[in-house]
């Protein structure tokens, strides 16, 4: 049932995306847009860790800092995409995430040449026709450039998230888990502001939108960590995909964003083969695990049989 945040969560980055797009009409800078996201959350999630007396240290600071750095620069990422295409298109580019996890599997087993899972490389070539599909017939020459940095996105959030999960494991509060994403973003934010030109004076459209992306965006992000870190790592990477239907629907009714076939059928073949290779990769994960557990109990039982030959 904790899997069921990720719906939630969805429906936050959606409103996100919209309030991004806003401020982005607005001449409001990515970096700014960034460092704005990210400074309203490290206020909230500090103040909420003092509340329920949860401290900034952590044995973990290297998995920390790499989780951070990496979820920053998906974010980053996604707000540029999101600013020079349309929102369905960028949210599922965006989205890319487990189909690079699925990568990271088959490479791995093409290193330790343990043998390829067909399915999951069929899906993942699934997927990324799928992303062919929608992006040839639908964007200009001069949109190629966002379309490859959200599909950076989608890679930086996939070495993100299972950062996350680890942390999890490690038993790391959620809160102490955002609260140095957020922290990073701000520095991230600050210093590519700085070194861009500077703040802007928001008009109060703009005014309006940032308050929006920033309330919208740490309601997200709060129960995307809580999906992941709490629920079923496969069932969360499926819910999150219903953010690709929130994102349409509302691009279409508020920036009048057409939801081509090309584009929906390439949508609709991503977020199949998402999933497909969200539950493949757990396959392969758990087979990994217990090869583990048969070693290691092999092991077990040679050193018992030699201690008892050598008590005899």
């Amino acid at each position: 049932m904790q899997s069921l945040w990720m719906v939630v969560s969805a429906m936050f980055f959606a409103l996100y995306a919209v309030c991004v797009k806003f401020s982005s009409m607005e001449g409001i800078g990515s970096f700014e847009v960034l460092f704005y996201r990210s400074i309203f959350g490290l206020v909230l999630f500090y103040s909420m860790m003092r509340m329920r007396h949860i401290t900034v240290v952590t044995r973990y600071p290297l998995d920390h800092f790499i989780r951070s750095f990496v979820g920053a620069g998906a974010v980053m990422a996604g707000i540029y995409s999101i600013s020079h295409l349309n929102i369905g298109l960028a949210m599922t580019l965006n989205y890319t995430s487990p189909l690079f996890l699925g990568c990271f599997t088959v490479g791995i087993a093409l290193c330790n040449r343990t043998g390829i899972n067909w399915k999951l490389l069929s899906t993942l070539l699934l997927g990324f026709a799928g992303v062919v599909i929608m992006l040839s017939p639908t964007i200009a020459p001069h949109e190629y450039f966002a379309a490859g940095v959200g599909l950076g996105a989608g890679f930086c959030t996939a070495v993100a998230v299972a950062y996350v999960k680890r942390l999890g494991l490690l038993k790391e509060p959620e809160l102490r888990i955002l609260f140095y994403f957020v922290l990073v973003g701000t520095l991230c934010g600050l210093i590519g502001t700085l070194f861009t030109g500077g703040f802007h004076m928001p008009t109060t459209k703009a005014a309006m939108a940032i308050g929006g992306f920033m309330l919208c965006s740490t309601l997200a992000q709060f129960f995307l960590t809580r999906a992941f870190s709490r629920g079923n790592m496969v069932l969360s990477g499926a819910l999150q995909y219903t953010v690709v239907l929130f994102s349409t629907i509302m691009g279409e009714i508020v920036f009048g964003e057409p939801a081509t076939i090309a584009i929906v059928v390439g949508m609709v073949m991503i977020v199949i083969a998402g999933i497909l290779a969200s539950y493949f990769t757990r396959q392969e994960k758990q087979k990994a695990i217990e090869a583990a557990k048969h070693t290691e109990e092999g092991l077990q039982r040679h050193l018992r049989h030699v201690e008892a030959r050598d008590h005899k």
